[in-house]
């Protein structure tokens, strides 16, 4: 994982040269087609993503809530909580993402008291 790009992030901007080379080594990147399904309504958390390039659709019992573009984060409530996806993400269109697993974004949020706070304020406009 590149950390320059990470630095374009939102969630990661206020971070150092330091905390982003902790992030970088704890997160993966992917590409996925447009229609792939990334999380399903139900499904244990396992995994937070934030769109690099493209966008994808979140929706719940069949109803559109959002979609997001690079720089947003999806699927940190239920790692956050621990309880099962509230919401579907699909792909609109073909997207990169970075993808930190529960236990990686867990330690890593635990350790950056700023990612911890991003990822609070995430939730909280949410919620």
């Amino acid at each position: 994982m590149d950390v320059s790009e990470l630095r374009t992030i939102p969630l990661f901007s206020p971070l150092s040269k330091r905390q982003l080379e902790l992030v970088a080594r704890h997160a993966d990147e992917t590409t996925l087609k447009a229609g792939s399904v990334i999380m399903s309504q139900g499904e244990m958390a396992r995994e937070v993503c934030i769109v690099l390039d493209g966008s994808v659709r979140v929706s719940a019992d069949g109803h559109t809530i959002a979609d997001l573009g690079p720089g947003e984060v999806f699927g940190e409530m239920g790692v956050v909580t621990g309880k099962h996806r509230n919401a579907t993400v699909t792909a609109i269109t073909d997207v990169r993402l970075i993808v930190m697993f529960g236990p990686e974004f867990s330690g890593v949020a635990e350790e950056i008291a700023e990612m911890r706070e991003g990822i609070a304020a995430i939730i909280a406009k949410r919620s």
